[in-house]
């Protein structure tokens, strides 16, 4: 434990993890309420865009897979692990916050799904990073990253409903979209 948490990395790759299952866990739990109260979709529209996320998601981890291996590959573990995890939750930030200013409910809809694929296609970065930093002890590493993101998942639904009570269903896309740019800063470390 003393090796783990004194490694310089430990704590960059969990923040870093925190994001990911928060935003996850809005789609999971909120999106639906969200698209159907802020944008008035029907039930059609809801049932293809509640999904959407996760379908795009499917395609998106495995693609960073390819690609964080693909850039380690050819400019190094450090470059490889870094531009695909940072550029993604940037992409993802940015996206989600789009969601916020726009007042066309599909083009809301497809930034939320974007925004939700691109920190998925953080995931081959994320894992693969476990494996550089903890080596024989990668289990270890990657189950601290994980109970991080698990922190996200608990405390998500509940941030999300107190933000949405007390502002609007704006305030948890604005935290999703800042978490997400967190993440991008903290994979810089």
């Amino acid at each position: 434990w003393k090796q783990l948490f004194g490694h310089r990395n430990t704590l960059p790759l969990c923040l870093m993890y925190f994001p990911n299952s928060f935003g996850f866990y809005f789609c999971i739990n909120w999106l639906p309420d969200y698209l159907k109260e802020q944008h008035g979709f029907d039930s059609m529209q809801l049932g293809f865009f509640s999904g959407l996320p996760l379908i795009l998601s499917v395609t998106a981890d495995l693609l960073g897979g390819v690609s964080t291996d693909f850039m380690a590959r050819r400019f190094g573990l450090r470059v490889g692990r870094v531009s695909v995890g940072a550029g993604s939750y940037l992409v993802a930030g940015l996206a989600m916050l789009l969601a916020t200013t726009t007042h066309q409910p599909m083009l809301a809809a497809w930034c939320i799904a974007t925004a939700v694929a691109a920190s998925m296609f953080t995931l081959g970065a994320s894992w693969g990073t476990v494996i550089d930093i903890g080596g024989s002890h990668a289990a270890v590493v990657g189950a601290a990253m994980n109970t991080s993101g698990q922190l996200g998942s608990v405390i998500s639904p509940l941030l999300v409903v107190w933000l949405q009570k007390h502002y609007d269903w704006n305030a948890p896309l604005l935290c999703i979209g800042g978490l997400f740019l967190m993440g991008a800063v903290v994979w810089l470390f």
